[in-house]
C-alpha cells in the first residue's frame, strides 16, 4: 500500500490542511471511518466504494455506492465502506470551515454526511480523466490547481481559532470563548455558520479523535481500564464506554483488540473483515 501526504500550500491554509494519495490493496474487505477533526473530499480512481449504513435493520438495504467525487463531512458517528479490490484515491483534508471557502452551499449541509460533488464543487470529478495513471506528485498538483481556482477565503477569524484549539486541547466552551471575546451563543452562532457544527459536537469529535489514536498506540501490556480512564479522562468506566461506542460502535476494549492485529496506522480506519465484526452503536 502507497500512502502519502503533503502539506497544503501557503494559499490554501489554514483552510486545506494537507493533500493525501493512497494506492494498493485494502486490508480488508470493510472499513470502519471513524469521526474526526477534519472533513475530506476525495477524488475516487478506483471502482466504486459501498457505504452501508450501520443502523439499518439489514445492512445492505441501508448501502447506497460512492463513485468519482465525493465530501466527506465532519461525522458525528462512524462510516462504514465497503472496499472496492484495488484502493486509488487522492484527496485533500479541509477544515471544517474549509469547504465554505470553495462552494456557496451553507456547511450545515454538508456535515455529518457523504455526498456527491457533482451538485455543489463543478469540475472536481473531471479532473479523473487527467490522473487515472498519476503519481502523488502530479495528483498533489491537479488539487491544488482545482482548489485555488475555486478559493474564495472568510472564515471569521474566531472560528479559525475556535478550531485550532478545540483540535488541540479539552477547553470548556464557555472559557473558549471568553478567550475569544465572545459570549457562548455567538461562538455557537458562527461556528453553525462557518462550519455548521457547534462546539460542543465538534469538542466532542476532536475528544474523541485524540483519545482513539492514544489509545491504539498504548503498549500490548499498557491496556488495563484504569490506563484508559487515565487516557480519556472520563468520569468513570461506563461513561468511557457509552462515548467510545457511540463514535466508533466499538467497546474500547473491542477496538483495541482489532487495532493490534492491524497496527496503531489503522487508528481511524479500521479493517473489518465483515460487517459482522462491526457491534452496532446505541443511536
Amino acid at each position: 500500500m502507497l500512502y502519502e501526504e503533503c502539506p497544503a500550500t501557503a494559499r490554501l491554509q489554514p483552510y486545506v490542511s494537507h493533500f493525501w494519495f493512497v494506492r494498493g490493496a485494502p486490508a480488508a474487505k470493510y472499513e470502519k471511518i471513524l469521526p474526526g477533526p477534519l472533513a475530506h473530499l476525495i477524488l475516487n480512481l478506483s471502482s466504486p466504494y459501498r457505504l452501508i449504513d450501520p443502523f439499518a435493520v439489514a445492512p445492505d438495504n441501508g448501502a447506497r455506492e460512492v463513485a468519482v467525487g465525493f465530501y466527506s463531512g465532519v461525522q458525528s458517528s462512524y462510516l462504514i465502506s465497503e472496499n472496492p479490490p484495488h484502493l486509488f484515491n487522492i484527496g485533500a483534508a479541509l477544515q471544517p470551515y474549509g469547504i465554505a471557502a470553495l462552494t456557496d452551499l451553507p456547511p450545515s449541509e454538508l456535515q455529518g454526511k457523504v455526498q456527491d460533488t457533482d451538485g455543489f464543487l463543478p469540475g472536481f470529478t473531471a479532473l479523473r480523466a487527467g490522473l487515472i495513471d498519476a503519481g502523488p506528485a502530479a495528483a498533489f498538483d491537479a488539487l491544488d490547481s482545482f482548489l485555488t481556482s475555486r478559493f474564495s477565503g472568510g472564515a471569521d477569524p474566531r472560528t479559525v481559532d475556535a478550531v485550532a484549539r478545540l483540535a488541540e486541547e479539552d477547553v470548556p466552551v464557555a472559557e473558549l470563548a471568553r478567550n475569544l471575546g465572545v459570549n457562548p451563543s455567538t461562538l455557537q452562532r458562527i461556528m453553525l455558520r462557518d462550519c455548521g457544527i457547534t462546539p460542543k459536537s465538534y469538542a466532542d469529535v476532536c475528544r474523541f479523535y485524540r483519545f482513539a489514536n492514544a489509545a491504539a498506540r498504548l503498549p500490548v501490556d499498557g491496556s488495563s481500564g484504569k490506563e484508559l480512564l487515565a487516557l480519556a479522562d472520563y468520569y468513570d468506566q461506563p461513561h468511557l464506554i457509552r462515548t467510545f461506542r457511540r463514535f466508533s460502535g466499538f467497546t474500547p476494549s473491542e477496538y483495541l483488540r482489532l487495532i493490534r492485529e492491524h497496527g496503531p496506522e489503522y487508528a481511524t480506519f479500521v479493517p473489518l473483515q465483515s460487517v459482522g465484526d462491526s457491534p452496532t452503536a446505541a443511536r
